[in-house]
């Protein structure tokens, strides 16, 4: 798991390469410092707003873009952790919890089994870059626009996050996997 490049394609790439890209000459870095800061929050971005998408195989015209694997190593643990909190949360109404921890913690070298779970976290890590995209670089033009934007997103997270997670479904979890 996370041991090889990582490929992003159509939109998704297009999205991903805009939100780590300079801008608008001003602004010497991108929203993110690297096209792997994205891809680190967009899963919890997609849980948090229940966004999910499918790979965009229609836009042939857009590069595709990549995570090399060195770069990922360097952060592999806070991949993995990422992975574990969206199979924990994913379907948790419908899923018990033992089939949420297994997904999370017991597949992990059983390429087969963790296939429908590393579906699911492809999925919320597209959803999680339309997310993103559309909260912070759709239609804006000028640093300050950007700057609103970001502002307006972080206000709009902590109060969909606060509202979404209570303390008590967090300890809840955990307790569950601690036993």
């Amino acid at each position: 798991m996370f041991e090889k490049n990582i490929y992003i394609k159509g939109i998704h790439a297009d999205y991903m390469k805009r939100l780590a890209a300079n801008i608008d000459g001003i602004i010497q870095k991108g929203i993110f410092a690297r096209n792997l800061d994205v891809y680190m929050l967009a899963p919890i971005i997609g849980v948090i707003y229940s966004r999910r998408a499918t790979t965009d195989n229609e836009s042939r015209d857009i590069t595709p873009t990549s995570i090399h694997t060195e770069q990922i190593l360097a952060v592999i643990d806070q991949l993995e952790y990422n992975y574990r909190l969206v199979m924990l949360l994913h379907d948790k109404k419908t899923l018990p919890i033992e089939e949420r921890m297994n997904r999370a913690f017991r597949y992990d070298r059983n390429e087969e089994m963790r296939a429908p779970g590393d579906q699911i976290f492809e999925e919320y890590v597209l959803g999680g870059i339309e997310v993103l995209f559309e909260n912070i670089m759709k239609d804006s033009s000028e640093a300050n626009d950007y700057i609103k934007k970001i502002f307006n997103f972080v206000c709009e997270f902590q109060e969909r996050y606060n509202s979404q997670t209570s303390d008590d479904d967090i300890l809840k979890i955990c307790n569950i996997a601690r036993n």
